[in-house]
């Protein structure tokens, strides 16, 4: 079954003719990859800000603003997304929230820039390795980076993120201190089981395959490692079982169904037709389920 949302377009703000930014300006306030640039090409400046956006109109709107949602109640840095208008296309609008003149920053296409074993091409680490690499290459601070790493990995299985791929992640180097550590959230709008008509489809949820897997484990043909439960969050587990069981407990501290309930009154720019909103707390009770038992396994 497919879900859909409500969008209440008298709460949507409306910016007309805003001023839209030219590639070499926005890489003055923005430490990103010029070739990345190239299709993420919708900066502008407004009311002083420098601001991205990216039209939408379908269910990635919920997708993107729940995670959001969920990652600020966590206590977690995150982008702030607000659902407008932008030339009478519907979207989200984003600030951006990178501080050049304090942090470098490296999207995970570029660890190799990090970490001289790191291989240059797209999508080809696990996180197992990289958890391994900071835990040589960062003797000081690695812990805090690889609990930052793995609460974040158990954040996108929580929320059935589809689309954690290597240039939606980003590490940050304090230029003066050096301290390497996560940066925020942000692209989370394939969550929840978004499917390519911009719909939550419940077929979406039978597997998740993250974009960088736990391990070289052939999660497409072995789904699940044992009694239909993710198999890279019990590989995980095995392997940092403090960490792990830490990041569980994080993800489950808050209530994720008063979270949702907010999403349903009309003061928002969007709402939650009931069937939609069963259906989202229905993945949560789903994931505490299983986090029970995986504590059962191990």
């Amino acid at each position: 079954m497919q879900y859909k949302i409500h969008l209440n377009m008298r709460k949507i703000s409306k910016l007309e003719n805003p001023f839209k930014m030219h590639r070499e300006n926005v890489l003055t306030y923005v430490d990103m990859d010029p070739e990345l640039l190239k299709e993420k090409d919708s900066w502008y400046y407004i009311d002083g800000r420098v601001m991205f956006f990216k039209p939408r109109d379908d269910v990635r709107v919920a997708g993107e603003c729940i995670s959001q949602a969920y990652a600020e109640a966590l206590g977690e840095k995150a982008a702030k997304y607000s659902v407008v208008k932008l030339n009478e296309r519907l979207g989200l609008i984003s600030e951006n929230f990178q501080d050049c003149g304090r942090y470098q920053y490296y999207d995970f296409c570029q660890l190799y820039q990090l970490f001289s074993s790191f291989p240059r091409r797209y999508n080809c680490f696990t996180l197992k390795e990289l958890l391994k690499t900071v835990e040589y290459y960062e003797p000081e601070g690695g812990l805090d980076l690889q609990q930052a790493l793995i609460n974040r990995f158990i954040f996108d299985w929580f929320t059935h993120q589809l689309d954690s791929n290597p240039r939606n992640t980003n590490l940050r180097r304090h230029k003066k201190t050096r301290k390497l550590e996560l940066d925020h959230v942000f692209d989370k709008e394939q969550s929840f089981g978004v499917n390519s008509a911009g719909m939550f489809d419940e077929e979406m949820l039978e597997m998740w395959i993250p974009s960088i897997p736990y391990d070289e484990i052939d999660f497409k043909e072995h789904p699940y490692q044992v009694d239909g439960l993710d198999a890279n969050v019990f590989a995980l587990l095995i392997d940092y079982p403090d960490m792990t069981a830490k990041a569980l407990e994080h993800v489950f501290s808050i209530s994720y169904k008063e979270i949702l309930d907010s999403f349903v009154s009309g003061e928002n720019s969007f709402s939650l037709p009931e069937g939609t909103l069963a259906y989202l707390k229905g993945i949560g009770e789903k994931k505490e389920h299983e986090k029970e038992k995986l504590y059962q396994l191990v």
